[in-house]
């Protein structure tokens, strides 16, 4: 989920001292199916965060899922440089990134299909103070969802992460060209905030959308982008400290609001519906999700993809 893998970026240094205690630790072994014989997962290696053999997401969620056991388990960071340089030497062939990761597409990855759905969906989705509503602040954030995609996301972030570029400058950019930037409104005399839960490049980007959309609107926006986890943005936004945040559809439901993360899951529809009875009565509407969907992917190169056929989690599991 984007807020447990999340704060634990926040949390580095603990996580790499985990991952030196475990690296002379393997997961795996026999690496085959309860049909017997060798499957493709048995012959590669899998790189992921230490805490990847407790997690259902990981490798739990893998045997359970999909009937996975690997060669081996190497534990690495989370999503993170040490992943990324173990996928590019081969040292491990299977890695656990960010889907909206640019490395993925810089490099020619393959990111496998989650074809059954082990994974939450964490579609990006404005959340919005109910207060601070009307139908044209609605139709300019929803209009904003409906174009935001992971492919076009990726080219953003890596303006920001990678290049160095502004985030709203950015931010406008996509949104003229989208088409996006209205002309005018009746915003004027209107005020709202605009935060993130941990701001990192893409939820920046995505705030500096919804501010740069409502400004041009007639709206006053401020931005407040250095708020921490959940367990303070969730609380901001109740008491109207902010107004209005991009969240994670997974993510927000396991938030202190919400608190509903058995509800998260591979159905967005549903984990919409949910988030949508657990924050209404607090005053806070959730908008349209976007297509853009920032979860866990199990990423291979091409030449990997190439020799064993490839394209879904699933094909991992085919005999050799």
């Amino acid at each position: 989920m984007r807020s447990v893998r999340r704060s634990a970026l926040g949390a580095t240094a603990l996580a790499l001292a985990v991952a030196t205690a475990l690296a002379a630790c393997s997961s795996g072994g026999g690496g085959t199916t309860s049909g017997g014989g060798a499957t493709v997962a048995s012959k590669l290696v899998l790189g992921g965060p230490p805490e990847c053999p407790q997690r259902p997401f990981c490798i739990p969620g893998l045997k359970n899922t999909y009937g996975l056991t690997f060669k081996e388990f190497k534990p690495l960071d989370v999503g993170g440089s040490q992943t990324v340089a173990a996928l590019k030497s081969g040292a491990i062939q299977v890695a656990l990134l960010f889907s909206t990761d640019p490395v993925i597409s810089d490099n020619g990855w393959v990111a496998l299909e989650d074809d059954k759905h082990l994974q939450n969906a964490e579609l990006i989705t404005p959340v919005i103070r109910t207060d601070k509503l009307n139908d044209e602040i609605s139709k300019l954030l929803n209009d904003i969802s409906g174009k935001l995609t992971t492919d076009n996301i990726v080219p953003l972030i890596k303006d920001v992460a990678a290049n160095k570029k502004d985030p709203a400058d950015v931010a406008r950019g996509f949104l003229q060209q989208q088409g996006l930037m209205p002309s005018s409104g009746s915003g004027a005399g209107k005020s709202l905030t605009v935060g993130v839960s941990s701001a990192f490049a893409e939820n920046e980007i995505v705030a500096e959308m919804y501010a740069e959309a409502l400004q041009a609107a007639g709206y006053s926006i401020k931005t407040e982008l250095s708020l921490a986890t959940r367990e303070v943005s969730d609380p901001a936004l109740e008491s109207g400290k902010i107004d209005l945040k991009p969240e994670y559809l997974a993510s927000e439901l396991a938030g202190p609001i919400a608190n509903a993360a058995d509800k998260a899951s591979g159905d967005a529809d549903a984990e919409l519906t949910a988030l949508r009875s657990a924050l209404q009565s607090h005053g806070i509407t959730v908008l349209d999700p976007s297509q853009a969907n920032d979860t866990n992917v199990f990423v291979v190169t091409k030449d990997t993809a190439d020799k064993y056929g490839l394209s879904k989690v699933s094909d991992l599991a085919k005999k050799v």
